[in-house]
């Protein structure tokens, strides 16, 4: 059994599971315009970052913000950057920063809207490079 309500935005439909499901346009263009929106125009680089990027890459100066998560020596968590495109580009983001072309994946979420690459020390006392201000994973659409 299906009930239904009338909103000023559109129908409302409640089936018998108490799944709500919307149907109008204006809820499509909301949804459209929200994911346009979400795109990361720019990247705040660390200059030992960048550099660190580029002297251990092969010359194509790509790289990616991966959904790997690594921990620095006194704590805290960072996404990952590796050299090289996703094999998937289509859901990333491409940003120019300090020389570099870097995939931001579009299902993270970042302090401040932009994700901030720079240098950590690992556990293991090596350094990488990695993003310390996601702040989560959206779902997939």
């Amino acid at each position: 059994m299906i009930f239904y309500l009338h909103s000023i935005n559109g129908i409302l439909f409640k089936n018998d599971r108490g799944v709500i499901i919307v149907r109008n346009r204006l809820f499509k263009l909301t949804t459209f315009l929200v994911g346009a929106l979400a795109l990361v125009v720019s990247v705040n680089m660390a200059p030992d970052a960048a550099d660190m990027l580029l002297a251990r890459g092969e010359g194509d100066n790509v790289v990616r913000i991966t959904n790997v998560f690594s921990c620095a020596r006194g704590g805290g968590s960072f996404a990952v950057v590796r050299n090289g495109a996703p094999s998937d580009a289509e859901g990333y983001d491409v940003v120019e920063a300090e020389g570099l072309t870097v995939y931001v994946p579009r299902v993270m979420s970042f302090e401040d809207d932009i994700p901030r690459i720079t240098t950590f020390p690992r556990r293991t006392g090596a350094r990488d490079v990695g993003v310390p201000n996601v702040v989560r994973q959206r779902a997939e659409s």
